[in-house]
């Protein structure tokens, strides 16, 4: 057997772990275009309560990944998954009860701090072995951005029949479906108490303190930010132009396309990432990002929309998954779950301000939004050009 391909039981690990996090992405990205004009039915609401209570999520999924990440590493993953899943599912039926804005917020608060992603990466990058593991990520990395990206087109659909306080309810109904796949489906790997643990163990704030000091591991922090502040502008920007195009029923039209492209571009992408081309790979599908923005400027036209969305989601993806493939090989085993925290706080902080920032310029000032994107990108060139970023950094 190759070095490089799973074993039945890995890939079914695999698949389970990927299927629970794609159905939480879905469930939770299913409601975003819907957010700002539902914000408005509710009491005390105006245009920036309405924005925060897009952002907020952001905000407490950055705040909290970190710890999450830190008490995996202490108590491990399946535990720490639950508590955090079982967090989002009481957010979202929080939401499906709240009559004002200030009790939507609270909700997409509470949605937020369940943030398991980074233990869901530890989870599976602690469970293959390392030659694996870019190929391992790709596969969550593609659940997950499927999962986003047909929300977008299963929203509409939906909304069709259902309200969006019906929405929450299906959704809290979904991941209450992924917490039982994970109670009684998933399995540590290895056993806490047996683990194999460095002979020099490092504490926590050391173990911060040495990521921190890693400038690979800073460059894709900033990477990652810049991903994910892309990402949001532009799930902000294309509903927007698609409404006039398409109708909000309509927006399948142009994510389904892009994601399926997106994800056969990513998968031939990995056989550089294993041959150790990290560092150019993300400079490219920044620059692909860039390109495809620039198409934007052409918002009246379908087509410009639907080559500028394809290249977008071909560079976001691709990110997706390089970054924390390289990210977990700099980490060791005992402070997995710590970088993965960083990782994707940053991350998260990305996209808390990509939402705050698009949405009050938006109004007045379209091209400077998209002007500021393609800068976000052609940043996000220099930050991992300046350091050399290689995905077998142990």
């Amino acid at each position: 057997m190759k070095d490089n391909v799973f074993s039945r039981k890995e890939l079914l690990f695999l698949i389970t772990i990927s299927l629970a996090l794609g159905i939480r992405q879905m469930a939770m990205t299913m409601v975003m275009p819907f957010i700002s004009t539902y914000s408005k039915t509710l009491r005390y609401s105006n245009a920036t309560l309405s924005g925060l209570a897009l952002g907020i999520f952001g905000l407490t999924q950055a705040i909290f990944q970190i710890p999450f990440g830190i008490w995996s590493d202490k108590v491990g993953n399946k535990p720490v998954l639950l508590i955090g899943i079982m967090q989002v599912i009481i957010g979202l039926i929080v939401a499906f009860f709240a009559k004002s804005i200030y009790m939507l917020i609270f909700a997409r608060a509470l949605q937020g701090s369940g943030a398991v992603i980074a233990t869901g990466y530890s989870w599976v990058t602690g469970s293959v072995d390392s030659r694996k593991r870019p190929r391992a990520l790709s596969i969550v990395g593609i659940f997950i951005g499927f999962s986003a990206a047909a929300s977008f087109a299963l929203g509409p659909l939906i909304h069709n029949y259902l309200s969006v306080r019906q929405m929450f309810l299906i959704c809290a109904i979904l991941i209450f479906l992924v917490w039982i796949i994970i109670l009684f489906f998933l399995k540590e790997t290895y056993d806490l108490n047996s683990y194999e643990i460095p002979e020099k163990q490092i504490s926590t704030r050391d173990s911060i303190r040495v990521l921190l000091k890693n400038k690979t591991f800073l460059a894709l922090n900033l990477a990652g930010f810049f991903n994910n502040f892309i990402m949001v502008a532009v799930f902000y920007v294309v509903p927007q132009y698609l409404d006039k195009i398409t109708g909000i029923n309509g927006m399948w039209k142009i994510f389904m396309p892009a994601v399926i492209i997106a994800i056969i571009c990513m998968r031939k992408t990995i056989k550089f990432v294993e041959r150790g081309y990290s560092s150019n790979l993300i400079a490219v599908s920044f620059m692909i990002t860039a390109i495809g923005i620039c198409f934007y400027f052409n918002s009246k036209s379908f087509y410009f929309i639907l080559v500028g969305t394809i290249l977008f989601m071909t560079g976001y993806i691709s990110l997706s998954t390089i970054i924390p493939s390289v990210a977990n090989d700099i980490a060791e085993n005992s402070y997995r779950g710590t970088a993965n925290g960083i990782i994707n706080s940053f991350q998260y902080i990305g996209s808390f301000f990509g939402a705050v920032i698009t949405g009050a310029l938006w109004n007045n000032h379209e091209n400077v939004v998209l002007l500021l994107i393609i800068g976000i990108s052609i940043m996000g060139v220099f930050t991992v050009k300046k350091t050399k970023i290689n995905s077998s950094m142990n």
